[in-house]
């Protein structure tokens, strides 16, 4: 197989699979590698076979080297199989798919996954290959009917979507009874269970969104919202780039209220962010890229003239 594979993407693969935690650098690299077509029909059938064993939820540190090993013994009795099945059905026999991200298989003729994130951002493959990374406390099912051709994801939480164009829809469904419906782009979806709204940005493409009696065009650079009260879609509107800063991590803003400022970014460092009383309407504008909870808090309280204190749940602003 290392004849076929680089070592480097063999390494980042196998980390990927039995769910070990991948850098920038390999998310990278692995998302580069599976956008050549042959590549990731590899991955998929790969993710298919790895998943057929049904081995998860266990949670075990991967010795890639041990496994590389582990594979070479075996397919010393078994080289009747075809390498890149053998390859990753020995992995997948002696390693537990599972370290912050739970996919499962049902004994069930389609294929059925379902992952979910808790206090992490977890980056994923499904079994077409598409790249999605799940926000925080978030779950994700997905299922292929080749019958209708169709992807079917259920979403209850946010994630962010680069979908493989393969000729079958992918469509996002809520529990509020919104859909997504593409062929092959990159969005984002907010739709946790009990939000009023369910928001939807596009940053390629072109995706049909909105309920069955009340849906519109959306394309890239734009951004939408269901209104799952009053059952309508609100206008399109130009896309805020905060709306997927959960994600990239860069938060621009311009004279806005500085209590939707730190709800923002407090929901991005996982703190509840209290401030002085009569202050929340006061406007705060700049810029954030990755901000530590120290960096945040620094910047604000200067800006505001405040002093703060950071406990493992909050950030706590205060007159002087």
């Amino acid at each position: 197989m290392r004849n076929i594979m680089n070592e480097t993407i063999y390494d980042i693969i196998t980390k990927s699979l039995t769910g070990s935690q991948l850098t920038q650098q390999e998310q990278s690299q692995l998302a580069d590698w599976l956008r050549v077509d042959a590549n990731a029909d590899e991955y998929a059938e790969m993710v298919s076979v790895w998943n057929f064993t049904g081995k998860a939820k266990f949670q075990m540190q991967v010795d890639v080297d041990a496994e590389w090993n582990n594979f070479k013994q075996i397919t010393k009795k078994r080289v009747v199989l075809r390498p890149r099945i053998l390859w990753a059905a020995s992995i997948a026999a002696s390693v537990a798919l599972l370290v912050g991200v739970f996919a499962t298989r049902p004994a069930t003729k389609q294929n059925f996954y379902t992952y979910t994130s808790t206090n992490n951002i977890e980056r994923i493959y499904l079994p077409d290959s598409s790249e999605v990374i799940l926000n925080k406390n978030s779950q994700l099912t997905y299922k292929y009917n080749p019958k209708r051709h169709e992807r079917a994801i259920a979403l209850n939480g946010e994630a962010m979507f680069n979908v493989r164009h393969t000729g079958d829809e992918f469509v996002v469904r809520t529990k509020q009874k919104v859909y997504t419906k593409v062929l092959g782009t990159s969005f984002n979806v907010k739709a946790y269970a009990d939000a009023r709204e369910v928001e939807l940005a596009v940053v390629e493409g072109k995706v049909k969104f909105g309920s069955r009696r009340s849906n519109t065009l959306v394309v890239k650079g734009q951004q939408a919202t269901y209104d799952c009260k009053k059952k309508m879609l609100m206008p399109t509107d130009s896309l805020d780039n905060n709306q997927i800063a959960w994600n990239t991590g860069c938060f621009t803003f311009n004279s806005k209220p500085i209590s939707k400022v730190v709800s923002q970014i407090g929901n991005y460092l996982n703190k509840k962010v209290i401030l002085p009383n009569g202050t929340s309407n006061l406007q705060y504008t700049g810029s954030f890229e990755n901000p530590t909870s120290e960096d945040f808090a620094e910047i604000i309280a200067t800006a505001m003239n405040w002093n703060y204190t950071i406990t493992n749940s909050e950030i706590i602003f205060s007159k002087r």
